[in-house]
């Protein structure tokens, strides 16, 4: 599972970077033909791919991006990552940044045999420390 993680964190890392970029070619080469982009407002908006590369021509744009957790499992020739971001973000010019939640499925290509991210859910965080603390304290592992 660890060795998972830095190769999609790297592949997190371009999707986002030619988000920032704008750099279509390569956000295209990583994003499937039908990937659904759900974002965490309310009510939850969603954007096929054909919106959200429309929306990165400028009117959805990032300024910068950091990772934290994150973590990535994979389920046969799909997997399943998430992560904490922080995003410079603006939606028409609106601010949107802060703290936020990704959680990514990525599928292997029959053909190429390439990775390709298939959904992206963005939720915003919440700062809620306590029930963080609260809910950490149930980890068995610890």
């Amino acid at each position: 599972m660890a060795a998972l993680e830095p190769l999609f964190e790297v592949l997190e890392t371009r999707v986002l970077r030619a988000w920032m970029d704008r750099d279509l070619r390569e956000f295209k080469s990583l994003v499937a033909a039908n990937c659904l982009f759900m974002f965490g407002t309310t009510p939850p908006a969603l954007l096929d791919r054909a919106s959200m590369i429309e929306g990165l021509r400028g009117r959805l744009a990032l300024g910068g991006f950091r990772f934290h957790e994150m973590t990535a499992r994979q389920y046969d020739k799909s997997v399943w990552f998430s992560g904490h971001v922080e995003l410079e973000l603006k939606v028409d010019g609106q601010d949107w940044s802060g703290a936020f939640l990704f959680t990514d499925l990525w599928r292997k290509g029959a053909v190429q045999r390439k990775w390709k991210l298939a959904e992206r859910s963005i939720a915003p965080l919440r700062g809620d420390g306590e029930m963080s603390h609260a809910i950490r304290a149930l980890q068995l592992w610890r």
